[in-house]
C-alpha cells in the first residue's frame, strides 16, 4: 500500500512539475511573440515616415538664385528641374522653416544638374517642412521650398 501511495504521489508531483514547466515555455514564448509584433509594429512606423510624400518648388533668397522642384517620396529626397547659382559648397538640408542650424544636413549639392537623388534613410521626415539649398562655406541661404 505504501508503494502505491509512494509511486502515485511521485507521479503526480512530477505531472504537476513537468506541466508547470510547460507553462513558463508558453510565457516565454508569448513574450518573444510580443516582442516580434513591437519590432514591425515600428517596421511600418518607419515605413510609414518614409513612405510620406511631399513636393515644393525652390525660390531663391539673398540675391541667390534656386530653380527646381524637390519631392520626398519613398525614402528619397529627389530634386528634379533643379538649376542654382554656382556656390563654393553647396549641400540640400531638411529644415524646419528654413532654420539650417536646427535642420538635418544631407549630403551635397551639384548647382547644374537638374536630377539628383537623396537617401533619406534613418530620417524622420515629418520632423522637416522645408528643403534648403545652403552654402556652407559663405554661410548663406540659396533658397528654398516648402513641402507640402
Amino acid at each position: 500500500m505504501k508503494i502505491k501511495s509512494v509511486l502515485l504521489s511521485t507521479t503526480v508531483a512530477t505531472s504537476l512539475l513537468l506541466g508547470a514547466c510547460g507553462n513558463m515555455d508558453d510565457d516565454k514564448e508569448m513574450k518573444k511573440d510580443d516582442k516580434m509584433m513591437e519590432s514591425k509594429m515600428e517596421d511600418k512606423k518607419m515605413d510609414d515616415k518614409n513612405m510620406m510624400m511631399k513636393e515644393g518648388m525652390f525660390k531663391g533668397e539673398n540675391d541667390q538664385m534656386v530653380k527646381g522642384k524637390a519631392m520626398i517620396k519613398d525614402g528619397k529626397l529627389m530634386l528634379t528641374d533643379f538649376k542654382s547659382d554656382k556656390g563654393p559648397d553647396l549641400h540640400v538640408y531638411l529644415t524646419k522653416n528654413g532654420d539650417v542650424e536646427k535642420g538635418m544636413k544631407i549630403d551635397k549639392v551639384k548647382y547644374d544638374e537638374m536630377k539628383q537623388t537623396f537617401d533619406l534613410k534613418d530620417v524622420n521626415v515629418k520632423d522637416y517642412d522645408t528643403v534648403t539649398i545652403y552654402c556652407d562655406k559663405a554661410h548663406v541661404v540659396f533658397g528654398n521650398a516648402m513641402l507640402k
